[in-house]
């Protein structure tokens, strides 16, 4: 994305943006932004959508970075004006049937030797534990935090530490006044209007105008739905949804003097999930179970619930139609088993700015929208759903459900590949990255009936001592990595400094 507004040319004369929460508040900054001037930006907060957003978890992938740049949204405000904290990623524990706990870090991609994928070494040579020599999953377990270093302009060798990357873990209320800050902060381009949705008016297969409960009416050349599952303003357009299982989300908060380990834990329980996210100050608990079984899930989720919402899980047959497009839950739910929901959101917002209409009828921005939201999804829906293809999973409701959900062709390939050669299939454009699926892979104790015979080249001996050397280098340098909480107050320290 262009970093300024006045880059992006569009002949759209006024966008008009319906919804509220996470998703109203990272589409209109990032368009307040990068549009260009000359088209006008309108917001009709309709509230309602505090509950379901819930549904975009708690921790971003290391995209949210740079989008937020584009959106104008630092990681210094991140830092001072919200709980936000950072992130290596998230721990599954005793997952995959109770057998399996590992720590689904964020990682550049691994080193290919001698032509061979770093593991297919693991694999020639009978290692089956790749955490060791992830120093993101390594610093996670020690609790410890610092910004990856990039490569030494002088040459020297790099850090273990720059191999790692990391997102973000995010109360969705306070992550979406950041972007709320960054829209008033680009004065004149937003014209917000508070109120309640009245009617959608169609005409001719588009969108003619948006009607509020006081009388309001609004037109527009490009309508933005960010208005939740519900699609307020898109079912008008695009009613067909193909809809999967029913879920329920429940949100908590515990006060902690820490802000905890730079990771997200996940923990599978007889009626779906858990997991506990260390904010700053607070401890979010989120609890994701199979409605039939709430009472269970309430009572043993320790807290009140903040929050509590229900969703279908499902996904558009387009995300576009007429001249209307959905954004976030407006298109789509997925689980937030993943940083999937939050990439995802990420994305489409990109993928709309790439495409504002150049031609009144929009149907070229539109077909290749749709083209991509589709893969986008299917592809985010694979690596989620990876997570359930094992033995042993509890014989309750949610699991059954959750099981019986039948893998894609893509995943079906993905998985068969790599349990028989190692192989690591990849489409093109993939939210999650290779390195990603090896993590993945190896966490849920897929192992390769064969690997690739050129890593028999090397000697036994000859890999053992690589990769000792490679997981010792790892340990020392973590060792000397801060806690998360001083490299935190240090860091807040620096910002406020600068910021004065």
């Amino acid at each position: 994305m262009q970093s300024t507004a006045d880059h992006t040319a569009s002949p759209i004369a006024h966008i008009l943006v319906c919804g509220s929460g996470l998703a109203a508040w990272m589409t209109v900054a990032t368009l307040a932004r990068q549009v260009a001037s000359a088209t006008r930006i309108t917001f009709v907060d309709i509230g309602g959508t505090a509950e379901s957003d819930l549904f975009y978890g708690t921790v971003t992938s290391p995209s949210a970075y740079a989008f937020n740049l584009a959106a104008g949204v630092g990681e210094p405000a991140v830092t001072l004006d919200s709980d936000t904290a950072f992130s290596w990623g998230t721990r599954y524990d005793h997952w995959a049937g109770g057998k399996r706990s590992w720590t689904q870090c964020f990682a550049l991609p691994f080193p290919v030797v001698d032509g061979v994928v770093f593991h297919h070494y693991l694999a020639a040579v009978g290692i089956d534990r790749l955490e060791p020599y992830l120093a993101g999953a390594m610093a996670a377990k020690r609790g410890a935090f610092a910004h990856p270093p990039r490569d030494d302009p002088a040459g020297k060798p790099q850090h273990p530490l720059g191999r790692a990357e990391y997102g973000y873990q995010f109360d969705p209320d306070r992550y979406a006044g950041v972007f709320a800050a960054a829209t008033t902060a680009a004065t004149g381009r937003v014209r917000r209007i508070a109120g309640a949705l009245a009617a959608v008016d169609v005409d001719a297969g588009v969108i003619s105008a948006l009607r509020l409960h006081d009388g309001t009416v609004l037109n527009a050349d490009l309508y933005v739905d960010c208005s939740g599952p519900a699609a307020a303003v898109l079912s008008a357009l695009e009613p067909e949804t193909r809809s999967g299982r029913r879920i329920g989300i429940a949100a908590s908060d515990a006060p902690a003097a820490r802000p905890g380990r730079p990771v997200r834990t996940v923990t599978p329980t007889p009626y779906g999930w858990r997991s506990d996210t260390p904010l700053r100050g607070r401890t979010r608990r989120v609890t994701v179970y199979d409605p039939t079984q709430a009472d269970e899930a309430f009572a043993a989720h320790a807290l009140a619930p903040d929050r509590i919402a229900e969703t279908t899980l499902h996904h558009r047959r387009h995300a576009w139609a007429g001249n209307c497009v959905a954004i976030g839950h407006a298109a789509y739910v997925l689980e937030p088993r993943t940083p999937a929901p939050m990439m995802l959101l990420e994305r489409d917002v990109e993928r709309l700015l790439s495409l504002i209409p150049n031609a009144p009828g929009m149907r070229v921005e539109r077909t290749e929208y749709n083209r991509r939201f589709q893969e986008d999804h299917d592809h985010a829906a694979a690596f989620d759903r990876a997570l359930v293809a094992t033995d042993g999973l509890p014989d309750r409701p949610y699991w059954h459900a959750a099981r019986d959900e039948p893998p894609s062709e893509k995943l079906a390939r993905k998985l068969e590949m790599f349990e028989n050669r190692g192989l690591l299939v990849a489409y093109d454009l993939e939210p999650f990255h290779p390195e990603d699926w090896t993590i993945l892979h190896l966490g849920m104790g897929r192992r390769p009936a064969r690997h690739d015979r050129l890593a028999d080249r090397a000697p036994s001996a000859q890999v053992h001592a690589f990769l000792s050397t490679l997981e010792t280098s790892i340990a020392q340098s973590v060792a000397t990595v801060p806690d998360c909480d001083v490299y935190r107050a240090h860091l807040e320290q620096y910002l406020l400094r600068n910021r004065r």
